[in-house]
């Protein structure tokens, strides 16, 4: 059914959740999983002055050591299930517009998200990024809980 599934993760328990999913899913239908990760980038001025007091292990090098990592844990679980899969991150400040950018331009049917739930009141909503992942894509979204 699906050729190519867009996994979003973060590193969160709820977003490997979600590729645990994505990646069953994938396995299920012959597909390839591409694990992709938005890091936020810094400020001018705070990543100027982290340049300058960071040196080599600035917050760009520890974002992506740290996305790096949760990527390759994307990739062993494919691995292990005989899953085809690719990486990739990006910094972005808007990560919802990365994420269906990417997806698109890698011509993703289908992009399977972790809820990112937070309470409100007696009531369970879906975070910022993920409702406005909804609304900025034409590719289907599974949200995950």
């Amino acid at each position: 059914m699906f050729k190519r599934i867009f996994v979003p993760v973060d590193g969160s328990q709820q977003a490997m959740h979600a590729a645990a999913i994505g990646i069953a899913m994938a396995a299920q239908d012959g597909a390839k999983v591409l694990a992709f990760e938005v890091l936020t980038p810094l400020p001018a001025v705070t990543l100027a002055a982290d340049s300058l007091l960071g040196g080599k292990n600035g917050h760009d090098t520890s974002a992506t050591v740290r996305a790096r990592q949760h990527l390759a844990d994307v990739a062993t679980m494919a691995r292990d299930t005989a899953v085809a899969c690719e990486e990739g991150y990006v910094f972005d400040r808007r990560p919802y517009a990365a994420i269906a950018c990417a997806a698109r331009r890698a011509g993703c049917d289908l992009i399977v998200v972790g809820a990112g739930e937070y309470a409100h009141g007696q009531h369970v909503q879906l975070s910022h990024e993920v409702a406005r992942l909804l609304g900025s894509t034409d590719i289907p979204v599974l949200v995950c809980p």
